[in-house]
């Protein structure tokens, strides 16, 4: 029992059960949409992409400057973040709002604001997760997620047999936790300060800005898929996307380990092991399965092996300038960062770019993915050379469970 009880804790303290309670949570929505509650099933969906927002959002107004020391130490972190959270609310409903319309065009007014209502309360849960990771331990921010993920999963059960709403599942759980860390702010220390909208705001807009146009790649890629080989890459990119997600969640633990960690962070973790194992894995699978193949998508069985040996190539190339990037942004200078970061979007438009010039099918746009990632690789080495020139900065005190002056604490 004690050996199970100790991999438990390992487990509990990893961002890999995070990352894959997160996700596991996201499919269990959708597929209780999709059974119980079809009528609602495209609000669901949407509200799946929406909540891309607040993970990306706050990880770059808090996690990131934390991760790499740009917060004073006398800062009380907590009230940092919820006061960055309280500033993104309005941002974030209007953007939300205005996509819910465009989407869903037959939905009311109330129900595009119900749908809102968990994005917009996963806004504070990563804004404390963040804080109380840069203050106390990664064990205990990981109980914010984990908490708001298992409460919806049990929760779920009950919508459906009331027969309630699923589009708005989560939110029970996510008041919980919410009132939970809430109730378990410590006083901030008489020495502490608490820094205005605009200088909170700063530290972390550089790598705001580098998430927007990460994320305007992202929506970019498929639409630019369609119109250059046809509404099968929109598919096969898709299925691929799906057929790679166990490989997904461990790459992103391992990234969100590294932002945690911040310069403390190595190179060799066991979760970057297992990115590379899941990657090797799932590319075995995919090559060697027709049937697999065609159970995801028909139109991915009519594609080569070849083609799929292009996209496993390119989801390596992919890993390794993730982690570069990540790297980088906790050492380099913030505006060297952006530039890096623009830098690499710039590369890969280019290659969509070429693409529409010169592609007319599947592989040669998995092919050119593969090229642009490579010369993403190589951008992100040349722009990491000069790391002993940069002039470290003192980051919060971390792992521990006393606050540190200046510092918030968590659950």
């Amino acid at each position: 029992m004690r050996p199970l009880l100790a991999v438990g804790a390992r487990l509990q303290g990893s961002q890999l059960s995070v990352q894959a309670l997160t996700r596991l949570c996201s499919v269990y929505v959708f597929l209780l949409a999709s059974w119980a509650d079809t009528d609602r099933l495209p609000a669901v969906a949407l509200q799946g992409a929406l909540l891309a927002i607040p993970y990306t959002l706050l990880e770059a107004l808090v996690g990131r400057p934390l991760s790499a020391g740009l917060v004073p130490t006398d800062w009380h972190v907590e009230s940092w973040a919820g006061r960055v959270t309280a500033a993104t609310l309005a941002p974030v409903a209007v953007v939300g709002y205005l996509c819910a319309t465009v989407a869903l065009p037959d939905t009311g007014a109330a129900d595009r604001l119900i749908l809102l209502a968990p994005v917009l309360l996963q806004l504070p849960l990563e804004a404390f997760f963040w804080a109380t990771a840069g203050t106390r331990t990664p064990r205990r921010a990981n109980l914010v997620p984990q908490l708001t993920a298992v409460g919806t999963l049990l929760g779920g059960a009950v919508f459906v047999a009331l027969d309630l709403r699923v589009d708005v599942v989560a939110v029970p759980a996510q008041v919980a936790v919410l009132a939970w860390v809430l109730l378990r702010r410590p006083a901030a220390a008489p020495a502490a300060v608490r820094p205005g909208l605009r200088r909170g705001l700063g530290v972390g807009s550089v790598y705001c800005v580098a998430a927007a146009v990460d994320l305007s790649y992202t929506v970019t890629l498929p639409s630019v898929a369609g119109a250059v080989a046809g509404p099968v890459a929109v598919v096969v990119l898709r299925a691929m996307d799906l057929v790679f997600g166990p490989f997904h969640v461990v790459l992103s633990a391992s990234v969100r380990e590294d932002v945690v960690a911040g310069r403390r962070g190595r190179w060799r973790t066991g979760t970057r092991a297992l990115t590379v194992v899941a990657l090797v894995a799932v590319s075995a699978v995919v090559l060697a399965s027709g049937p697999l193949r065609a159970l995801v998508a028909p139109d991915l069985a009519t594609v080569g092996v070849g083609v799929i040996a292009l996209y496993c190539g390119y989801k390596a190339l992919l890993t390794a300038a993730t982690w570069l990037s990540t790297r980088h942004m906790v050492w380099a200078a913030p505006r060297r960062y952006l530039v890096s970061a623009v830098g690499s979007r710039v590369v890969a438009f280019g290659g969509l770019a070429a693409s529409a010039l010169w592609v007319t099918g599947v592989a040669g746009l998995v092919g050119q993915l593969l090229v642009a990632e490579a010369l993403v690789v190589c951008w992100f080495l040349a722009r990491m050379r000069p790391w002993a020139a940069e002039v470290p900065v003192a980051e919060p005190a971390r792992d521990r469970d006393v606050v540190p002056t200046g510092g918030g604490a968590g659950p």
